[in-house]
Parts: structure tokens; sequence; C-alpha cells
């Protein structure tokens, strides 16, 4: 099966922390999704060096047929997945068509993380949300390895965002789920 990953499966040092196996950067395959476009809306409880427990922000889809998005393809295995369900632990297993990405060519629909729990939803009234940059970080560190057009269309959903950054190294609340998303597992 094939995961579409659009935030910090993005960076090959990001992604390798929640895989066994070796990854290469050509595992990451850089493809469109027609049909979602990312947002600034996904809530995770994370902390700073305060130990503070705040709702840091991280990047989601949302269902929009007249946009599409960039991100990449990367193909795993049922236990891989089971271990990216504790990394993206808020986030849902959503499908998308195989028709619908581009830039690639499948014979089987893939599957995206995207968070639709109202209550993991950050909202314009939402209180105490943040963007860690270091985030923004993970994010662009990884563009030196893909295309300029990927890059440009990529940075389109980093230029505004509707919540105040902080800065400083961040850890997620939850342990396992901060030892596989930020440590690793190897």
């Amino acid at each position: 099966m094939y995961l579409f990953g659009y935030g910090s499966l993005i960076n090959i040092t990001s992604a390798q922390k929640s895989f066994k196996r070796k990854l290469k950067q050509e595992d990451l395959i850089p493809v469109s999704i027609k049909g979602y476009e990312k947002i600034w809306n996904s809530i995770e409880y994370i902390q700073f060096a305060d130990k503070i427990k705040i709702n840091g922000v991280f990047l989601n889809l949302e269902k929009n047929n007249l946009k599409k998005t960039n991100g990449i393809l990367i193909k795993i295995t049922d236990e891989e997945l089971k271990t990216l369900k504790i990394r993206e632990k808020n986030y849902s297993c959503i499908r998308i068509k195989a028709n619908d990405v581009e830039g690639y060519s499948l014979d089987e629909d893939v599957i995206a993380f995207m968070t639709t729990s109202k209550d993991r939803i950050a909202t314009n009234t939402s209180k105490n949300c943040f963007i860690a940059s270091k985030y923004i970080d993970i994010l662009t560190n990884s563009f030196n390895v893909y295309s300029n057009d990927f890059v440009l269309e990529y940075k389109k959903s980093l230029s505004t965002f509707p919540f105040p950054l902080k800065t400083g190294t961040y850890s997620f609340c939850d342990p396992l789920q901060h030892k596989i998303a930020r440590e690793g597992i190897q």
C-alpha cells in the first residue's frame, strides 16, 4: 500500500524515525493529490522547555474539489502503518482514489492521515494554539532534494500562518508518540 505524506514525512530524516528499514530518498515519491489542500488546523498536545502543555497546530488535509496539493508517496507495509498510526495518533486514515494522484501511476488507492475529529481541529476561536517553528524547519529543510516546482507549490502552504509561531524545541506530550516521531524506533 502507499501512504501520501504532506507534512514532516516529506523530510527523509523525520520520516526515517518511524521506520525500521533504511529509507532512501527515492522511497519518497513527489506527487500531487487532486481534491485536497493543506491547511494549518490539526491540534496535537506539545510542550516546550517550560513543560507547559499547549495546542501545537500542524498541517492537515481539507477536502476541496477545486484544489490540489503536493507531498510524497511512500510504499508501506501493514506493520509500518501501525507504527505510523501512533506517530499520527490524532489523524484518521483516509483513502484517496488512485486517479486523484498526479505524478505517479498507481493501480491502487492510497491512504493519508487527516484530522477529522472536531475537538482536534483548531479554529479562529481556539485558545492556546501555536505553530512550532521547528516543525516548519523540518518541512523546509527537506526542500533541497525536491524540484523547484515542488518547492514553489509547497511553499504556498507556508505563506501565511493562522496562529502565532513559537520558537524552541518541542516534544509531544504522549511519550510513545514522541519516541516514534522525534527520537526514532531504531
